[in-house]
């Protein structure tokens, strides 16, 4: 299993599609996708749905350093290689790879949830007038969620056609999914508090959040959003 990208799409190279040179450093690519995507995220009048999810497959590999180095190294190779110059790997170099390659995938679901659960928190914080700390403290029990388990959400994410660049998101969504099974079977036991209802807040949020860089297709065969504030008080505000 490989998660090396492209070299080029149609857009041209992935440092051409945020158009900036490859020696870029990380901190100021973030800025530059942090920029692009305030500019063009679907909830602003003059937003791109198509862009955004470019931007975001784009950064999916340019923002965790051993894609970017593969990345980097495959703009460097030639279009063709001869195939007697290829060794065969040593023993156990496969299952070590896709051990790697899974774990690089719980770590870049674990941060797109993470800055997912920043930007909900924020944003309920100020609608509900009430502390951040509320639902940051619920922010990281979810976000240790989407860690878990993930080569089996890697595999439903796949059944539900995940190309390879958005295998990330959705897994991360996957994770949601999975918490807000776990909430709804806790709150059926129990009286639901407001906790619950701060927890199902912040849910729907990070979902949605998330779910911008995918498309709707996929989104559906997730099962859409679980709107757990509705599901849990009959509400969705």
């Amino acid at each position: 299993m490989a998660d090396s990208p492209p070299v080029t799409t149609n857009q041209g190279s992935l440092y051409e599609q945020f158009g900036v040179a490859s020696t870029i450093s990380h901190q100021e690519l973030k800025r530059v996708y942090r920029k692009l995507a305030f500019t063009y995220h679907p909830d602003r009048n003059a937003g791109n749905s198509s862009r955004m999810q470019q931007l975001n497959r784009a950064w999916f590999v340019l923002s965790d350093p051993d894609r970017r180095f593969k990345y980097d190294q495959s703009l460097k190779l030639p279009l063709t290689s001869d195939p007697a110059e290829k060794q065969p790997p040593p023993r156990g170099a496969h299952r070590n790879a896709k051990a790697k390659w899974f774990e690089s995938l719980r770590r870049q679901s674990t941060r797109l949830g993470f800055e997912a659960a920043q930007s909900a928190t924020r944003a309920l914080a100020t609608r509900h007038k009430c502390s951040q700390e509320t639902y940051e403290k619920l922010a990281e029990s979810i976000v240790r969620d989407l860690a878990t388990d993930v080569q089996n959400k890697a595999q439903l994410a796949r059944k539900a056609g995940s190309a390879p660049l958005d295998l990330a998101l959705v897994v991360a969504l996957l994770g949601i999914k999975q918490h807000c099974e776990q909430l709804l079977r806790a709150c059926t036991a129990n009286e639901v508090s407001q906790r619950d209802i701060r927890e199902a807040q912040l849910l729907d949020r990070m979902w949605d959040n998330l779910a911008h860089g995918i498309s709707r297709d996929i989104e559906m065969q997730l099962g859409g959003n679980p709107r757990m504030l509705k599901a849990l008080t009959g509400r969705r505000v």
